[in-house]
């Protein structure tokens, strides 16, 4: 028994000898049906050329080389390892990462920060785009139909540093009254007129004055100040004040709130409430594109609100592949006039649920007499008939504007009388208690009303069937796998650029563990799910 009981960091004291073994190849020891030699392989086939002129040629050489360091990243990956200091011990101590340094030392964790942060955006999406024409000469990519959802997740920011633009345009708001006041002040105090100066120029005009009359400013208990330097101290207050609230709104933008410590990151409601009470959270929404199981592509929006990031995000799937989809399945929360609009101006077919989906099921849908849809239409009167029997004649066409500048028109009918009716309270259920003599006035759109019927035909058909079916296991399965089985739930990257490099890595990876998934039960070149007969 070895009883050498010295404390040396060196613990190679502590070992008793052993016979000298040199393994040719850690790839002996790996399964021949491990995920990670797939990864090598189809890996191998893409082109880093791109990746190679992130680092200059001249000085001193990287210990391992970028191509290396990105296959080890989306390893990591498919495997949930998402942290650089969790990844340099998985190379010191998993023999699958060892093979994959090909007899390269094991780098720090700085290293890969480093190469995470030197890559770009636009590298990582070439580089997305080429490992889908890969798996595509594994697998078949019909690019028949998408499947596009989305969900929040958590940005990398503090939870209590919401800055919102209510309270920044509230405060904003004050600031010319306490202007006025100021400027009220230094011509009584002062005998100077101040009244065509704004802020900036007031706080530069009184400090020259200052400087003119070499006043020197005093602080602290005791000290007495002169009225122009208490005038100086408020015009300085007044203009940073102004200068802090402008910048929180421009860095807002169109939003209504941002993290200080991810200015990207707009608060929004998420599903892990683990308070309980409604607490928002700085988070991403975050959109997937899924296609035959893989992810096709991913979005980033700063809103939690989903109808606005379909076009930007079906255009952005047409700069990475070569081929455009045919189908664009989505659920009721892309349902809009210029979604629908968009889509079939570009040649797509859409198969989105409809805002009222569900509700058109439920017997209140169909008993409402308020509505439109369930009253009588004359065409050649261009009339609507009510439950009164009283007609709603066409009044005008009036033009809204949504907040993206979609414009759509609104045809307008008004009843002719509305006196002495009996179903005020279920026809006119929203209508101002104080309002005398109110009169029925219902609009239609009906360009939305055409593309909606066209997409209803399509999402009732059997492929229809078959495409919402498959919507619910493929995209829904997906982030399943990512928030549940990977226990990605959390950004550890700040800023929207590093948020879409995790992203690409992540799909990446994700799509790799897919095909050796789907390649090891068989079901290679199937893109879309069937439902079960019965007999």
């Amino acid at each position: 028994m070895n009883k050498n009981h010295t404390n040396e960091p060196n613990y190679t004291k502590l070992v008793m000898p052993r016979q000298l073994v040199l393994p040719l190849d850690y790839g002996i020891l790996i399964k021949e049906t491990a995920p990670v030699r797939l990864l090598d392989a189809v890996l191998e086939e893409l082109d880093y050329k791109e990746l190679q002129h992130l680092y200059s040629p001249k000085g001193r050489k990287s210990k391992v080389p970028p191509h290396i360091l990105f296959k080890i990243f989306v390893y990591a990956m498919s495997n949930g390892v998402y942290s650089t200091r969790m990844i340099q011990q998985q190379c010191e101590e998993n023999i699958n990462y060892m093979w994959l340094l090909q007899g390269y030392l094991a780098p720090s964790h700085m290293t890969f920060q480093r190469f995470f942060a030197r890559c770009t955006l636009d590298i990582l999406m070439n580089l997305f785009s080429q490992l889908m024409e890969a798996i595509n000469r594994h697998d078949t990519l019909t690019f028949n139909e998408v499947f596009i959802d989305g969900t929040k997740l958590e940005a990398n920011a503090n939870k209590y540093t919401f800055v919102w633009r209510k309270a920044v345009q509230k405060r904003l708001d004050t600031l010319p009254s306490k202007l006025a006041i100021l400027k009220k002040d230094i011509w009584n105090e002062l005998g100077l007129d101040t009244h065509c100066m704004n802020d900036e120029y007031i706080y530069t005009f009184l400090a020259k004055e200052i400087e003119v009359q070499h006043m020197e400013l005093v602080q602290g208990k005791g000290k007495h100040k002169t009225p122009l330097q208490r005038l100086y101290e408020r015009a300085e207050v007044l203009y940073e004040k102004r200068k802090e609230y402008e910048q929180q709104l421009y860095i807002m933008g169109e939003r209504n709130s941002y993290s200080k410590t991810d200015h990207d990151a707009t608060f929004m409601h998420m599903k892990e409430d683990h308070m309980r009470n409604g607490q928002l959270k700085p988070a991403y929404n975050v959109q997937l594109a899924v296609h035959s199981e893989y992810i096709m592509g991913v979005g980033v929006f700063p809103k939690p609100n989903d109808t606005n990031t379909l076009i930007p995000f079906v255009q952005q799937l047409e700069e990475i592949h070569s081929h455009r989809f045919t189908y664009v399945v989505a659920d009721a929360g892309y349902d809009s006039h210029e979604n629908l609009t968009w889509l079939k101006n570009n040649h797509y077919l859409s198969c989105i649920k409809p805002q009222y989906y569900e509700k058109a099921k439920t017997r209140t849908w169909t008993k409402d007499i308020s509505k439109a849809r369930n009253m009588e239409y004359i065409p050649e009167e261009d009339a609507f008939i009510c439950a009164k029997r009283r007609k709603l004649k066409y009044a005008f066409t009036r033009k809204a504007e949504n907040k993206t500048g979609f414009v759509s028109e609104r045809k307008v009918y008004i009843c002719e009388s509305c006196n002495r009716c009996g179903y005020k309270k279920e026809c006119q259920r929203y209508v101002k208690a104080t309002t005398k003599n109110p009169v029925k006035r219902i609009e239609i759109t009906p360009e939305y009303d055409t593309v909606l019927a066209e997409n209803q035909d399509r999402l009732l058909s059997d492929t229809g069937i078959q495409l919402r079916m498959n919507r619910s296991i493929q995209v829904e399965g997906a982030f399943g796998v990512l928030k549940q089985d990977l226990g990605f739930r959390r950004f550890l990257h700040r800023g929207s650029g590093n948020v879409h490099k995790m992203l690409y890595l992540l799909s990446m990876g994700f799509n790799l563990a897919k095909l050796h998934n789907r390649i090891q039960a068989g079901r290679v070149n199937t893109t879309l799910f069937t439902a079960k007969q019965t007999a």
